[in-house]
């Protein structure tokens, strides 16, 4: 039986961009599969650990509550993109590597992790700014906001 994780994140993820990130970064992963069949994470034996659905944008805070309950659903603002994180069951490594990347989509992206994140963490890309982050870009400058200043424009 697989353990399920959901990442609801502030913008659209880049699941191949994170998962690319985390092989990187020395996690022994082969990366398979994508849009609009599931992101699929293999160990280095060649064994499916972590099966990722495309993620679906969710503006209804209802939809939350009903799928997740109202107490998570009230610490989570709307929009968010809902992204399902499946570990196989039956391979010990594969809830790790599932929650190291459901909480690396939200570390970069902002967010919270079901079913045990706390309130929403804010993104750390500056490219997530723009998207319901809280940095403000300044009137009349067309670049990416980024800690007060701009890039681009």
């Amino acid at each position: 039986m697989s353990s399920d994780l959901v990442a609801l994140v502030r913008r659209r993820p880049d699941v191949h961009a994170v998962a690319d990130g985390m092989i990187a970064m020395g996690e022994p992963l082969e990366l398979r599969g994508g849009e609009p069949d599931p992101t699929l994470l293999y160990d280095a034996e060649g064994r499916l650990l972590v099966s990722i659905e495309d993620a679906v944008q969710v503006s209804a805070r209802s939809e939350i509550r009903r799928l997740l309950g109202a107490d998570f659903a009230d610490r989570v603002a709307v929009p968010v993109w809902w992204v399902d994180v499946r570990a196989v069951g039956d391979i010990p490594d594969a809830m790790r590597v599932a929650r190291r990347f459901a909480d690396s989509l939200v570390h970069w992206a902002g967010g919270t992790v079901y079913p045990d994140g706390a309130s929403e963490a804010p993104a750390r890309s500056w490219k997530a700014q723009g998207s319901g982050g809280s940095a403000a870009q300044a009137p009349g400058q067309d670049g990416a906001a980024y800690q007060g200043g701009v890039i681009g424009g």
